[in-house]
């Protein structure tokens, strides 16, 4: 029931936002085209930037656990905090690059 009330709302929100966009702002198709691949570049950065840091946050985890003896829970990359700000930096670099060229 909630998948179906998640993909309601956002299906409801895009059609509203896209017919404001393309009748009363005159946004073209084909610029929307352009803003999907930028978000999608978008997307696939933070995906990567999530991985490694949550590998690069692992491997810490072994090093002081292997260095110190002391046990050390990977459970610490669970947080949530990890995901948010692994997608602001994936954000930040993409839209930095595409602001070069």
């Amino acid at each position: 029931m909630s998948t179906l009330l998640i993909v309601g709302v956002m299906s409801l929100t895009s059609i509203s936002f896209y017919l404001v966009g393309s009748r009363r702002l005159g946004l073209s198709t084909g610029d929307l085209r352009v803003a999907l691949r930028k978000m999608l570049d978008c997307v696939g950065t933070i995906a990567i930037f999530s991985v490694f840091n949550l590998l690069v946050g692992g491997a810490v985890i072994l090093g002081v656990r292997f260095v110190t003896g002391h046990f050390v829970s990977l459970y610490l990359l669970e947080d949530e905090v990890w995901w948010a700000l692994s997608g602001l930096q994936g954000l930040t670099w993409s839209l930095w690059r595409q602001a070069k060229g």
